[in-house]
């Protein structure tokens, strides 16, 4: 089995206070991420990024990850807490009745996360990887979550939840599978046409788009379920009963 040391490119020495192997960890994790947001996950290999990593070792990333699934694992491990941090504070600091104001809790949700737009430490990366992976086929955002644990994320879809009892139990996490793609995959392109700067399609300041972003989470939670889907619904619970 190949040795940390031997999985660490020499070419420069560790930051102080991060051991060689920390530092490896934290130059595949770097590579991943930025590969994996500017090609996809799936058009990546692990040997790609093992050399986009610098590392001379060719098993460097199965030895410090073991598989993809645990790369994308590390990338999450390396922006959610931050935000986690954040959203704790915010709840935290709700008083009761604030905990049913769906716009207060949308501001929860969207504001910690808007803020990896200006992390130059692969935040804007970490949004365009999590856009991909809400819809994944393999690695899909929810399979990843339900392995994790992240107790503010989980306090947050509650209250939500509690704020909306306009919508059936049934239709709660569709719901809220909707708010999450428009999250991630609204400040991804966001991102992605701001640095464009093309006349034909300008985009507003950041405060600006991002406040208008929780206006869309605020109306996708608060839209009424229409009775035709609340027919659809009884009629799917009588054909499961039958």
């Amino acid at each position: 089995m190949a040795t940390r040391a031997s999985s660490t490119a020499r070419t420069r020495r560790a930051p102080p206070g991060r051991t060689d192997g920390e530092a490896t960890r934290a130059a595949i994790v770097a590579a991943a991420e930025r590969l994996f947001a500017e090609r996809g996950i799936d058009d990546v290999s692990l040997q790609e990024i093992n050399r986009a990593a610098r590392q001379r070792n060719r098993s460097a990333v199965q030895y410090h990850f073991g598989t993809k699934e645990g790369l994308i694992h590390a990338i999450l491990d390396k922006h959610t807490p931050a935000i986690a941090e954040r959203r704790r504070e915010a709840l935290d600091s709700l008083d009761p009745k604030a905990r049913r104001d769906v716009r207060r809790l949308a501001e929860i949700l969207v504001h910690p996360a808007a803020e990896k737009l200006d992390d130059p430490d692969g935040g804007v990366a970490f949004l365009r990887v999590n856009a991909e992976l809400i819809g994944h086929p393999q690695f899909s955002l929810l399979h990843l979550n339900a392995r994790r644990a992240n107790p503010q994320a989980d306090r947050l879809r509650e209250w939500t939840a509690r704020a909306c009892p306009h919508l059936p139990q049934a239709l709660w996490m569709p719901r809220w599978l909707l708010v999450t793609g428009l999250l991630f995959h609204g400040l991804a392109d966001y991102a992605r046409l701001a640095g464009h700067r093309r006349k034909a399609m300008p985009m507003p300041e950041r405060a600006v788009f991002v406040s208008s972003l929780v206006d869309s989470v605020v109306a996708l939670l608060e839209a009424p379920v229409s009775k035709s889907t609340r027919a659809r619904l009884r009629a799917g619970d009588r054909k499961e009963k039958s």
